[in-house]
C-alpha cells in the first residue's frame, strides 16, 4: 500500500493526524492546480483560501475516498470544482484580464505589443453589452463550459453559443479598427 492509499485509508476512518499530513504533504500541490485552472486570474491571497477551503470539503466527503484511486485525482477535482464556483460567484469584469501574465518568453517588444492588444481588448469588452462581455469572460478567461454559463444566467445553451459567436466577431471587429488584424 502507498502512503497515498494509506493516508487516504486513514482520512476516511477520520484520523486527523492524517488530514494533517495531507495539509501538509498536498498544499503545493493543491494550491499548483488552484493556479494553474485559474489561468492566473486569482491573487495568491485568493489561491490560498480557496486551498484552505479544498482541505475543509476534502475533510468534509472524507468517506467518499477510495484508497485504491489515491488522493492527488480527489484533491485535484475538489480544487477545480472550488475555482469554478468561486468564479460563478464573482461577476467577471473585463479589468481582470489585465492581470494576465504575459510569459517570460517574449521580448520586451512583444510584450508591450501584447500588453497594448489586452488593453484594446479589455476596451472592446467594456464596449460590449454587460451580458455579452460576462458571457465572454466566462468562456474565455474563466474556462467555464457553455451549459454551465446557461444555467448560472439563465440562458439556454444555444444563446450563449450565439452570443459567444457574435461577441467574437464584434472583438475582432473593435481590435482590426485599432490595428489589430492578427487576432
Amino acid at each position: 500500500m502507498t502512503e497515498e492509499n494509506r493516508l487516504a485509508a486513514a482520512l476516511r476512518a477520520g484520523d486527523l493526524t492524517a488530514l494533517e499530513a495531507v495539509v501538509d504533504g498536498y498544499a503545493a500541490y493543491v494550491a499548483a492546480v488552484i493556479r494553474n485552472f485559474s489561468r492566473g486570474t486569482l491573487s495568491e491571497e485568493d489561491i490560498d483560501e480557496l486551498a484552505a477551503d479544498v482541505f475543509v470539503r476534502l475533510w468534509q466527503s472524507r468517506e467518499r475516498l477510495s484508497e485504491d484511486k489515491g488522493l492527488r485525482p480527489y484533491l485535484s477535482a475538489i480544487a477545480r470544482n472550488a475555482v469554478k464556483n468561486r468564479f460563478r460567484d464573482m461577476p467577471p469584469a473585463a479589468e481582470d484580464i489585465s492581470e494576465l501574465e504575459i510569459a517570460s518568453e517574449f521580448d520586451v517588444e512583444q510584450r508591450a505589443e501584447l500588453n497594448e492588444a489586452m488593453d484594446c481588448l479589455k476596451e472592446g469588452i467594456n464596449s460590449l453589452a454587460k451580458q455579452d462581455g460576462e458571457v465572454f469572460l466566462r468562456f474565455y478567461f474563466y474556462g467555464e463550459k457553455t451549459s454551465d454559463i446557461a444555467r448560472y444566467m439563465n440562458l439556454t445553451e444555444g444563446t450563449v453559443r450565439s452570443k459567444l459567436t457574435r461577441t467574437r466577431q464584434k472583438l475582432k471587429a473593435f481590435m482590426t479598427e485599432r490595428g489589430f488584424d492578427y487576432v
